[in-house]
């Protein structure tokens, strides 16, 4: 007896040009037969949750400029054409997200996450065999059912991190043990919508729109959950198995972001052993293929030839020819005639000296990173504009031409690790194990980057062990600008007590929001409250 299934796919549009997917919500119902007869069926309907999650709703785009929109270190540019009242962006930067509601960064997403479910009930459920399609191997079947729960879990946690609560813990998480988590993580609604499972013999209209949010603990666990199961399946290489390309995931990608999930819970000791999955746990170092970029030879000092080269190499790959740079872990790769950075490239990148960005770097920016002069992430990344009001800042690491977009890379790791190891130096004497670690992974980030780090920036003889998480936690500001970490890291900090609010940058006259107030919280789409009976809007 066949059965039948609703579909809400997203359009994969392959190589061929052929469309193998549906387009949007479709209420009809269709034989599982008639979307699954091979291994490439249901690797065609992967790739389509791969292009919902390259899309620039989603993580190459909005997903990476709405965390820095709502934090203090971007500017929407009021001297360009463009920027009106209704402007979703101009909405973002003015914390005005009753009136913000940006759809597509909530639908496009959940339909990566029905794509990702497709595909695993159709490979637990035994819908294709090895006997009906001799490609389907044991290699192939569990590297499709890790990118599923790979793809699954990133976009729970994208979106939670958007539409629900911080994660917090009422006894706080040390390095060394992980706290008691708060009873707000159980609030009712705090968390999204938990979908895991296709829409598969619908009888009744309650089976589709009856399910409401799940509280931010339910969604933690899930993301976790999903995250363990895409490390467990994935290969080492997403050049291994059937459609073997660039851009897919990989159990390096998932211990990553699976790391990042922990961290931003603030349970550092999961995160911690994470991390050492990634990049080994040797401080100052990275004993994976992840080591970071250097045009030099390691150990020897750069020129500033190799420093500018070091600091563009992640943000300059394009297409699945050139090689990756190693410190991406992980990215979404495009191509000229399918880009996937244009919504960052449009918003952030100065086209020309009488052509600026929407998105500017703000002065708080600029100040909180302190840069050197010399620092190449300044020079090369950051370019001035003279201004009769003073200089506009905008970022460079955007404006290459079709570029493939990092979602992580091993220098966050490496902060993370610093950070965590600093946290426990800062209790402890100079010179202890914890305080070297955290100071050797400062040398290993910052001596690449400028001709003479040792001179720009204080060394181990001067950063104390109650100085050094302040070094750590500056050099994050630094390396992970605009890359969609500083809203939610503040976030992070606000949890860990670090900070009461989040700063307001350059806004002049803005209302001071707590860490964690409502209002920094997206609008459920109105269209998800009006179809759905037990869906629960944010408060204001």
């Amino acid at each position: 007896m066949k059965k039948y299934i609703i579909l809400t796919l997203f359009i994969a549009v392959l190589s061929t040009g052929c469309k193998k997917l549906i387009n949007g919500p479709d209420h009809s119902t269709l034989s599982t037969g008639a979307i699954f007869e091979s291994a490439r069926d249901l690797d065609n309907i992967l790739y389509g949750a791969y292009g919902a999650i390259a899309s620039g709703h989603t993580v190459a785009g909005n997903w990476k400029l709405f965390s820095e929109l709502l934090a203090d270190h971007v500017i929407v540019n009021p001297l360009i054409t463009g920027s009106t009242p209704e402007d979703p962006y101009d909405q973002v930067y003015k914390r005005a997200l009753k009136q913000a509601e940006y759809a597509d960064n909530w639908r496009i997403g959940y339909t990566a996450i029905q794509n990702a479910n497709t595909v695993i009930y159709a490979i637990e459920n035994n819908l294709i065999t090895k006997e009906i399609d001799p490609e389907y191997s044991d290699v192939t079947r569990d590297k499709m059912l890790g990118e599923a729960y790979f793809i699954r879990g990133l976009c729970h946690f994208e979106l939670v991190r958007f539409y629900g609560k911080q994660y917090q813990f009422s006894t706080p998480s040390t390095p060394t043990s992980t706290g008691i988590p708060s009873p707000n993580n159980s609030l009712p609604n705090s968390g999204v919508i938990l979908r895991t499972k296709p829409s598969i013999n619908i009888t009744k209209a309650d089976d589709i729109i009856g399910q409401g949010r799940a509280t931010v603990e339910e969604t933690y666990q899930l993301i976790i959950s999903d995250l363990k199961k895409a490390e467990d399946l994935l290969p080492a290489s997403s050049l291994q198995g059937l459609s073997a390309r660039r851009g897919r995931a990989t159990n390096y990608a998932a211990r990553a972001i699976l790391a990042r999930v922990y961290f931003q819970q603030n349970d550092f000791v999961n995160a911690k052993l994470e991390i050492a999955k990634v990049i080994g746990d040797v401080p100052g170092s990275i004993t994976t293929a992840y080591t970071l970029v250097r045009a030099n030879a390691a150990g020897a000092t750069p020129s500033l030839a190799n420093a500018q080269a070091n600091v563009i190499a992640p943000f300059s790959s394009t297409g699945v020819i050139t090689a990756r740079p190693t410190e991406v872990i992980y990215d979404l790769v495009g191509s000229t005639v399918v880009p996937v950075n244009t919504v960052l490239k449009t918003k952030y990148v100065q086209v020309a000296s009488t052509t600026e960005a929407q998105l500017a770097v703000s002065a708080t920016f600029i100040a909180d990173a302190n840069f050197n002069a010399n620092d190449t992430r300044l020079t090369r990344l950051i370019t001035t504009v003279a201004s009769p009001g003073g200089p506009r800042y905008y970022t460079r690491k955007y404006d290459q031409a079709a570029m493939n977009v990092p979602v992580i890379r091993s220098v966050e790791m490496i902060l993370d690790r610093a950070e965590i190891n600093a946290m426990e130096a800062s209790t402890l004497p100079n010179g202890s194990a914890q305080h070297l670690a955290a100071l050797a992974d400062l040398v290993q980030i910052r001596s690449r980057v400028i001709v003479n780090a040792a001179a720009a920036y204080p060394t181990a003889t001067t950063i104390n062990s109650t100085q050094i998480l302040a070094e750590v936690r500056k050099e994050r500001i630094r390396e992970l600008a605009f890359e969609g970490d500083r809203f939610h890291n503040l976030r992070r900090l606000g949890a860990l007590g670090v900070i009461t609010n989040i700063p307001n940058g350059d806004r002049t006259g803005a209302e001071v929001l707590s860490w964690n107030s409502n209002k920094l919280l997206f609008k459920i789409p109105n269209a998800e409250i009006r179809s759905s009976n037990n869906v629960v809007q944010n408060p204001d």
